[in-house]
């Protein structure tokens, strides 16, 4: 049985990936306001997870950047909701710019699902969601 829109994991991060870029240029007859950029992204980061393998090197940025956090001995223990949180406050704390929300929004779910507890509950929640109408 196929779902109603019936684009894939990969054709729907392609298709809003564009769709993103079409409207963040704000030239065209698309347009998304750098409020939404992140929500766009998130969902492009969720996707992504069960994408092909050009999707998929999107969750190594977030465990990079995690990593590089949990390796530092100057912060002393950190935990991957530390920067599940640090990225949130990055993307909603400071003004809206199109490519840091794009880059921290689609990191964001990779990032949530690593942490677990309650961050992981906005990607275990939206994607089963999302899925049954794309997938």
């Amino acid at each position: 049985m196929s779902s109603i829109i019936a684009l894939g994991s990969g054709g729907f991060a392609t298709c809003a990936t564009v769709y993103l870029y079409a409207g963040i240029r704000g030239k065209n007859r698309i347009t998304v306001k750098k409020d939404n950029v992140p929500y766009w992204a998130f969902a492009i980061g969720t996707f992504s997870a069960s994408a092909g393998s050009a999707f998929q090197q999107i969750a190594g940025i977030g465990t990079q950047i995690d990593q590089a956090f949990q390796g530092n001995n100057a912060l002393g223990d950190w935990r991957t909701g530390a920067t599940a949180a640090l990225l949130t406050i990055v993307t909603f704390g400071f003004e809206a710019k199109p490519l840091k929300d794009s880059i921290c929004g689609a990191v964001a779910p990779s990032l949530f699902a690593a942490a677990g507890g309650l961050w992981a509950l906005p990607a275990n929640f939206f994607y089963p969601l999302a899925s049954a109408f794309v997938n």
